[in-house]
């Protein structure tokens, strides 16, 4: 932790060092040929903001010099302009237009208008009604976003749904999340999280960015990219909000409660969610030993209920100190009790599969979480047109607590007792755990013209976990209960992170464009297992440099091409470090104190057209290599649990030599009419991995696709459809192969009442109920296939009324303008960290 407040302290010098900087900057702009000028467009009833109004300098005979549209907070800022008299023009829609004379001498090269007023033009608003939505998906070169508000399958769900509608992902029965067959980092809006998936919920969530290669500005922590959760934080002028519930036919239920005020200088926002989800769930598991001098079979069953209680509330307010400086601070609560409740059943067979003996038992668990987070966000403009400081501190604390319930008896075929070879397994368990998380970042942006510019920041990560956990098990022979050492444990684990960037963005007047980047990440990680069993572990990996280039061409007719390259690293985290054992039935797992990160070069070459915005087609062809790579192995072997032998299939993580793969992904944005417009996705790769390094015969590959298709459609009567339908085909693995798998999704919404503020949705999800997942998994002596199936197919119906302020401006319109300034201005590189 010293390290981290060191280098926080050291954050905070380099700020200071900027902002004197940027004073001396200020000062020798004046004596320069040309001048600056800048100012902020507000309502001149409300004092709200005016964003995207057209500002235009003329020259004394009404010729254009330049222009631009005001930002969301109003503001503009002209650099470059030739000294002299001048004439400032701003008008927008609902507005009178004004005029406004302006002089740049050498002596007063940088005018500061301050706050502009603009009256409003009645009979103009009354005339206009202007009705305007964002697409539900948006492609870029380097980035892809996804509007969860458009979104109706998971209205009311987790952040699991949602990206289950997300093209470019794919996730599995477990929740796990994978982007071109390998794992992403998963941040919350562009900072690391300790909240897991189905901690947010979906109506929290305004957008999810799909960033498949990023550049050196994001961490390096993930073999896939990013994705980045983006949380809804209201900012129009007055008070708006929304209230929102609803329930399914597996008896879940939710509600919530969105609110934003926003006065002058001051928005606040409140946001609240309650979601109860219910389910049932079904493991089975039949495996073939076949031993040197044996053939047995085994057959598993677990049939169960699950039951999640979530709360989740989150506040903050925004402080717009000036019109260079915002301060905002922001905390979140959230709170949740799982319940499971599984009745198992075994049968085990002799080599002509006559029944040997009888299983049967209950396996319960119940975990309790309250997570808390605060954070502190400081950003800085400059005179200078993109120049920008800002900088964050995030503190995390989450605790648990865990308690657990197992049984397991056996009977021979004629009912009775059976004590050989296996033992009742009579145990329950109580655990606590606490985690600690700090992050501090500081980012700063300084552009040399219209087409460069430079990028450079800090961040320091620590983390803090502690974790208790005593099994109590039954000895069969004194009927007395004893701590069991093989499943209990009481470990403290510390992880810090530390890292550096820098970045230049250029480009040509030719349409060139491109950006160079360099990371640097130190990490160490410090484990100790305390009273139960003894044993430290300390890894400390030196500084990684993770380079990434980016080249770009527009061509004409929206043509635009992108070859990039990055390197990535994906650590072991604690779970996958601590040898914590978890067993049930026959099959065992645990973490492996000697994992190494996997280390990944990853290229892309990418083509996106747009045809006047009827469709849109992106195509990439990317190629991975990762060394030390991550992946489970499994392992026949005998663990004593209770004082008795159990021969079990025993996995944990292992690094292979390599895994390589490449591929190509094609995604296509279609509007078939005015109101249907279709998204299809599919990437095809091939895969090959090598764990020689573990044993013989451990290599494996072959060619894997996955594919998605969104359909929205605008139907009479205030009426949208929307069909989502994803297929994935059959995954290998190092000792085996996962089997193909689809789903399709349904969704219908029917606005209502003034301004459509109101609205009722009915979302079925999983409509075939085919959402499964079965694997196959080959060792020396051991053959297992497994099918794991989980309650599905759920009819949701959901109601939602917005009240406040609404907003009447062409955003479509805006975000295509603001689009085409972006491009022009960095050569068809998109700088933006976010």
């Amino acid at each position: 932790m010293r390290k981290n407040v060191l280098l926080l302290l050291l954050l905070l010098v380099v700020a200071s060092n900027v902002a004197i900087a940027q004073q001396h900057n200020q000062a020798s702009l004046e004596q320069q040929v040309t001048g600056h000028l800048q100012g902020k467009l507000l309502d001149a009833k409300t004092g709200a903001p005016v964003e995207m109004a057209s500002i235009a300098i003329l020259r004394a005979d009404s010729t254009l010099v330049t222009g631009m549209y005001s930002n969301a907070e109003g503001g503009f800022l002209f650099n470059n302009i030739p000294l002299g008299k001048t004439l400032l023009r701003i008008n927008f829609v609902g507005y009178k237009t004004l005029f406004k004379p302006v002089v740049l001498t050498k002596a007063a090269a940088m005018v500061d208008l301050g706050d502009v007023k603009l009256e409003s033009n009645v009979k103009s608003l009354a005339a206009v009604t202007v009705i305007a939505e964002r697409p539900t998906f948006t492609m870029a070169i380097d980035k892809r976003v996804f509007n969860v508000d458009k979104n109706l399958a998971s209205v009311g769900g987790t952040a699991t749904d949602v990206l289950k509608q997300v093209p470019s992902v794919n996730v599995d029965i477990d929740g796990n999340v994978t982007v071109r067959n390998g794992a992403p980092t998963i941040m919350v809006d562009g900072r690391p999280t300790t909240l897991t998936l189905d901690q947010i919920p979906a109506d929290a969530i305004q957008s999810i960015e799909v960033v498949t290669n990023p550049s050196a500005k994001y961490d390096a922590e993930g073999m896939s990219g990013i994705l980045n959760i983006i949380l809804k934080k209201d900012k129009k002028n007055g008070t708006n909000g929304q209230v929102r519930g609803g329930f399914s036919t597996l008896g879940s239920y939710n509600a919530g409660l969105d609110f934003s005020m926003r006065r002058k200088k001051i928005n606040w926002f409140v946001n609240y969610n309650v979601r109860d989800r219910k389910g049932s769930s079904r493991d089975e598991i039949k495996r073939t030993t076949t031993g040197p001098d044996s053939l047995s079979y085994l057959n598993q069953n677990n049939d169960g209920n699950i039951k999640r209680l979530f709360q989740y509330a989150r506040t903050g307010v925004d402080w717009f100190m000036d019109d260079r400086n915002t301060l905002s601070l922001s905390g979140s609560l959230v709170k949740g009790d799982f319940k499971n409740k599984n009745n198992q059943a075994l049968t085990e067979f002799d080599s002509l599969h006559t029944p040997l003996r009888y299983g049967s038992g209950i396996n319960n668990s119940q975990n309790g979480f309250t997570n808390y987070t605060a954070e502190l966000n400081y950003k800085r403009t400059f005179i200078k047109e993109g120049e920008e400081l800002s900088a964050n501190v995030q503190y995390n604390r989450a605790n648990s607590s865990d308690h657990s319930q197992y049984n397991l008896f056996y009977n021979n075929p004629d009912g009775t007792p059976s004590y050989d070879p296996h033992l009742p397994e009579v145990r329950h368990g109580d655990g606590t755990g606490n985690t600690t998380y700090f992050t501090g970042q500081v980012d700063y942006v300084n552009p040399f013209s219209t087409r460069s510019k430079l990028e450079a920041g800090l961040r320091s990560t620590a983390r803090v976990f502690n974790n208790k956990l005593y099994t109590m098990g039954l000895d069969p022979v004194t009927s007395t209960y004893g701590i069991d050492t093989a499943l209990s444990n009481d470990y403290h684990y510390t992880e810090n992170i530390n890292a550096a960037y820098v970045s230049y963005t250029g480009g040509t007047r030719g349409n060139f464009g491109y950006q160079a980047g360099l990371r640097a990440e130190q990490s160490s990680y410090d484990g100790r297992l305390n009273t139960l069993k003894t044993g430290t572990y300390k890894l400390n990996y030196p500084i990684s440099l993770f380079p990434s280039v980016f080249l770009t061409q527009k061509l004409k007719d929206d043509n635009e091409f992108q070859l990039n390259y990055s390197r990535r690293i994906r650590r072991p985290w604690f779970l996958d470090l601590v040898p914590n054992l978890s067993y049930g039935g026959q099959s065992a797992s645990r973490g492996n104190p000697l994992l190494k990160p996997e280390f990944t070069n990853a290229f892309e070459f990418s083509y996106l057209k747009d045809f006047s915005g009827k469709a849109n087609v992106l195509v990439s062809l990317y190629y991975r290599n990762t060394t030390n790579a991550i992946t489970t192995f499994y392992q026949d072997t005998t663990l004593n649990i209770n004082g008795a032998d159990q021969h079990v299939l025993l996995s944990y993580p292992i690094n292979a030599n390599n895994r390589n793969s490449f591929g190509a992904e094609f995604t296509l944005r279609n509007q078939i009419t005015k109101g249907w417009d279709i998204t299809t996705n599919a990437n095809l790769s091939h895969t090959q991995i090598d764990a020689s390094n573990q044993g013989s015969n451990l290599n494996n590959s072959g060619i894997t696709w996955f594919g998605k298709v969104n359909s929205n459609t605008k139907l009479p009567w205030n009426l949208t459809l929307q069909v989502t339908g994803n297929y994935n085909s059959k995954e290998i693995q190092p000792q085996g192969e996962r089997m193909p798998n689809y789903t399709a999704d349904l969704g219908l919404k029917k606005d209502f009442l003034k301004n459509n503020a109101a609205s009722i949705s009915l979302g079925l999800n999983d409509v075939f109920n085919t959402n499964r997942d079965l694997s196959y998994t080959y060792t020396e002596y051991q053959d297992q296939e497994r099918y794991r199936k989980q309650a599905s197919r759920e009819l949701r119906l959901n109601f939602s009324w917005r009240f406040g302020k609404m907003e009447s401006s062409d955003k479509k319109e805006k975000e295509k303008k603001n689009k085409d300034n972006h491009n022009d201005d960095n050569g068809g590189i998109n700088g933006d960290g976010n």
